[in-house]
């Protein structure tokens, strides 16, 4: 098939997932367990996962509101967004807001 005719594929951001971890037992950690298996696998949808998990310690497994979010080994699924990199994010988004 050609590269034009695919489908689009879906990228989950997810940048408040709270009610995840509030109802872990309840549903939220397999419906998480499910995304990221999807994520994982490049037919399924979504296509890519990306989920914010505000850390103090980089070197911490990532967590919401206490509940680890379970990740494959290294800095294959994580990218470490420091306090520079978010200043300069929130510093082009009130540049683009002005004009």
């Amino acid at each position: 098939m050609p590269a034009r005719a695919a489908a689009p594929r879906t990228v989950l951001f997810l940048h408040n997932a709270g009610l995840l971890a509030r109802y872990w037992d309840e549903g939220g950690h397999d419906t998480l367990v499910r995304l990221q298996a999807a994520a994982r696998r490049p037919a399924d949808d979504p296509h890519g996962l990306w989920l914010l998990c505000p850390m103090e310690v980089r070197s911490r497994m990532p967590q919401l509101e206490g509940k680890t979010v379970e990740v494959i080994g290294g800095d294959g699924e994580r990218a470490y967004l420091d306090s520079k990199f978010l200043d300069s994010l929130a510093g082009e988004q009130k540049t683009e807001e002005a004009s």
